[in-house]
């Protein structure tokens, strides 16, 4: 029966085999990795868009808080407008239940510090809470001035200033009284503290380091949380980064954008609105350290899951690497013994007297010893009957094999 030659780089050959294997382990932790990645940046993604939302809604409900309290505060200062203007144009001026209606209506607004109106000179004559019933002056005020120069100023806002009854920083809304004549009498004024406002964004939850502002359209510091240096002296300041400066300049009602906070230099991305009717802007920002604080868990977890996955295929490989290793040895032996094997199946030169067999280096060896060093047979000696009559003549009989 013919022999049938191994074929030692064929597809199944070890070498082979040990080469596909190891681009399938290296394309399968590539894929593993790939699909880690795409996984990490769609979940960041989600944070990322949870914050916006979040910071959105929160921009909506300041839009409304901040805009009511000014709402408010205007309509108690037209009720004493009408009430001022009505009992000085009346036939005896009477103005002794001035201060009743005014506390009444100071009343009915609790954000208010003070509800109070002045003469032509800027003197407080008439108002209720904080400071109420000292006669102190505020002509030199911008809001006065104005509303004096500007018979169609309607009503103006001032910008943050420290109260000189109340001792804090407040903003003033007021409107122009007139006379029966139309000239200037005087204005009518709600004080607005600014605590108030830090109070509200204080209770709202925006992260260990998130922040709440509120400017206005100078882009004045008005209030904030948390206070960005000691409590107050923020009050009024411009610093702001570029992205809100770009904002403020493209004139949008809202927006979204992404800045390090010049105050304490905190990473945040922004909800930003212009309050509906008033000018001023407020700004929710979520601190990237606190919203993504869950996706960095998420990340070291799965990061930690392929790691441990690469290390396991890479002890995997070189098991496998260990093992073709060895195979190759025996590889090795087995493509030496094939060739032993060939080399005594060929043309042999064999003496044809002593039967000597000539090896590759030309030397003439016993046949038991050729064979001997290139088979696996062992030889013993002995002599068959032919022989031993021929070597023993003289002997009769059978003579056994020795």
């Amino acid at each position: 029966m013919d022999a049938h030659p191994v074929d030692l780089d064929s597809p199944f050959a070890p070498r082979s085999f040990l080469i596909r294997l190891s681009a399938g382990i290296l394309i399968l932790n590539l894929f593993v990795i790939l699909m880690a990645v795409v996984s990490l940046r769609q979940s960041w993604r989600n944070h990322q868009d949870r914050a916006i939302v979040t910071g959105q809604n929160l921009a909506q409900v300041l839009d409304r808080y901040v805009a009511d309290t000014f709402i408010r505060a205007d309509v108690a200062v037209l009720a004493v407008k009408d009430e001022v203007e009505r009992s000085v144009a009346g036939p005896k001026g009477d103005r002794r239940d001035l201060d009743a209606f005014i506390r009444r209506q100071y009343e009915r607004v609790p954000g208010l510090l003070a509800l109070r109106t002045t003469d032509a000179k800027g003197m407080i004559d008439h108002g209720s809470g904080v400071g109420g019933g000292t006669s102190v002056s505020v002509a030199d005020r911008e809001h006065f001035i104005r509303l004096r120069d500007l018979p169609e100023a309607g009503v103006v806002i001032s910008k943050p200033i420290f109260g000189r009854l109340t001792g804090t920083w407040v903003i003033i809304l007021a409107r122009r009284l007139e006379g029966p004549d139309h000239s200037f009498a005087g204005m009518v004024h709600a004080v607005i503290g600014l605590d108030q406002f830090s109070q509200a964004f204080s209770s709202l939850d925006v992260g260990p380091h998130g922040s709440v502002a509120l400017r206005n359209l100078e882009l004045e510091l008005i209030a904030r949380h948390p206070e960005p240096v000691a409590a107050g002296t923020g009050v009024g300041q411009k610093v702001i980064s570029t992205e809100f400066s770009a904002f403020a300049q493209s004139g949008q009602s809202m927006g979204i954008y992404r800045a390090r906070t010049p105050f304490d230099h905190v990473q945040r991305t922004f909800a930003i609105r212009r309050v509906t009717g008033q000018p001023f802007y407020v700004l929710v920002g979520l601190a990237e350290q606190d919203y993504l604080a869950g996706w960095c868990r998420e990340a070291v977890q799965e990061l930690t899951e392929v790691a441990l996955f690469t290390c396991l295929t890479l002890v995997a490989s070189w098991l496998m690497h260990r093992a073709w290793q060895r195979q190759q040895v025996v590889h090795e032996n087995l493509r030496n013994l094939l060739a032993e094997v060939k080399t005594l199946g060929g043309m042999l030169p064999i003496c044809s007297h002593c039967k000597k067999i000539r090896d590759d280096k030309g030397y003439w060896n016993q046949i038991e010893a050729y064979l001997n060093e290139h088979t696996d047979a062992e030889f013993t000696h002995g002599i068959c009957p032919e022989c031993a009559k021929e070597v023993f003549p003289r002997s009769s009989g059978k003579h056994p094999s020795i």
